[in-house]
Protein backbone atom coordinates (compact mmCIF):
# COMPACT_ATOMS: atom_id res chain seq x y z
CA UNK A 1 0.00 0.00 0.00
CA UNK A 2 0.99 3.59 -0.21
CA UNK A 3 0.95 6.05 2.60
CA UNK A 4 -1.18 9.16 2.69
CA UNK A 5 1.09 12.11 3.33
CA UNK A 6 -0.24 15.62 3.80
CA UNK A 7 0.63 17.56 0.59
CA UNK A 8 1.86 20.52 2.66
CA UNK A 9 4.33 18.27 4.43
CA UNK A 10 5.30 16.78 1.06
CA UNK A 11 6.21 20.19 -0.33
CA UNK A 12 8.86 20.67 2.30
CA UNK A 13 10.11 17.16 3.00
CA UNK A 14 9.91 15.15 -0.19
CA UNK A 15 8.43 17.37 -2.87
CA UNK A 16 5.23 16.67 -4.73
CA UNK A 17 7.03 15.92 -7.98
CA UNK A 18 9.25 13.32 -6.34
CA UNK A 19 6.27 11.70 -4.65
CA UNK A 20 4.33 11.66 -7.94
CA UNK A 21 7.31 10.03 -9.66
CA UNK A 22 7.41 7.39 -6.92
CA UNK A 23 3.68 6.74 -7.32
CA UNK A 24 4.04 6.53 -11.11
CA UNK A 25 6.82 3.95 -10.72
CA UNK A 26 4.66 1.96 -8.30
CA UNK A 27 1.74 2.14 -10.78
CA UNK A 28 3.98 0.83 -13.58
CA UNK A 29 5.26 -1.99 -11.35
CA UNK A 30 1.72 -3.03 -10.52
CA UNK A 31 0.84 -3.01 -14.23
CA UNK A 32 3.80 -5.32 -14.92
CA UNK A 33 2.69 -7.62 -12.10
CA UNK A 34 -0.85 -7.69 -13.54
CA UNK A 35 0.45 -8.55 -17.00
CA UNK A 36 2.70 -11.25 -15.58
CA UNK A 37 -0.11 -12.84 -13.56
CA UNK A 38 -2.58 -12.60 -16.46
CA UNK A 39 -0.04 -14.25 -18.77
CA UNK A 40 0.25 -17.38 -16.63
CA UNK A 41 -1.44 -20.56 -17.86
CA UNK A 42 -3.81 -20.48 -14.86
CA UNK A 43 -3.91 -16.91 -13.48
CA UNK A 44 -4.98 -16.46 -9.87
CA UNK A 45 -8.17 -14.41 -10.02
CA UNK A 46 -7.89 -13.20 -6.42
CA UNK A 47 -4.33 -12.06 -6.97
CA UNK A 48 -5.31 -10.24 -10.15
CA UNK A 49 -8.19 -8.52 -8.39
CA UNK A 50 -5.92 -7.40 -5.56
CA UNK A 51 -3.27 -6.09 -7.95
CA UNK A 52 -5.87 -4.17 -9.96
CA UNK A 53 -7.39 -2.71 -6.80
CA UNK A 54 -3.96 -1.56 -5.59
CA UNK A 55 -3.15 -0.08 -9.00
CA UNK A 56 -6.43 1.86 -9.00
CA UNK A 57 -5.70 3.27 -5.53
CA UNK A 58 -2.31 4.49 -6.72
CA UNK A 59 -3.93 6.02 -9.82
CA UNK A 60 -6.51 7.78 -7.63
CA UNK A 61 -3.77 9.16 -5.38
CA UNK A 62 -1.85 10.46 -8.41
CA UNK A 63 -4.99 12.17 -9.74
CA UNK A 64 -5.78 13.67 -6.31
CA UNK A 65 -2.28 15.11 -5.93
CA UNK A 66 -2.27 16.52 -9.46
CA UNK A 67 -5.65 18.14 -8.89
CA UNK A 68 -4.52 19.68 -5.61
CA UNK A 69 -1.24 20.84 -7.15
CA UNK A 70 -3.17 22.52 -9.97
CA UNK A 71 -5.24 24.43 -7.45
CA UNK A 72 -8.34 22.39 -8.13
CA UNK A 73 -8.92 21.52 -4.51
CA UNK A 74 -12.56 22.58 -4.84
CA UNK A 75 -15.31 20.17 -3.92
CA UNK A 76 -17.62 19.29 -6.77
CA UNK A 77 -20.20 17.30 -4.90
CA UNK A 78 -17.87 14.31 -4.59
CA UNK A 79 -16.58 13.54 -1.15
CA UNK A 80 -12.88 13.10 -0.58
CA UNK A 81 -11.66 9.62 0.41
CA UNK A 82 -9.61 10.88 3.33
Amino acid sequence: MYSRIDPLVLTFEVGVDDYLATLAAKHAGLERAIQEEAGRPAPDGLSLTDLKRRKLKVKDEIARLRTEAAGGNRRSGVQSRR
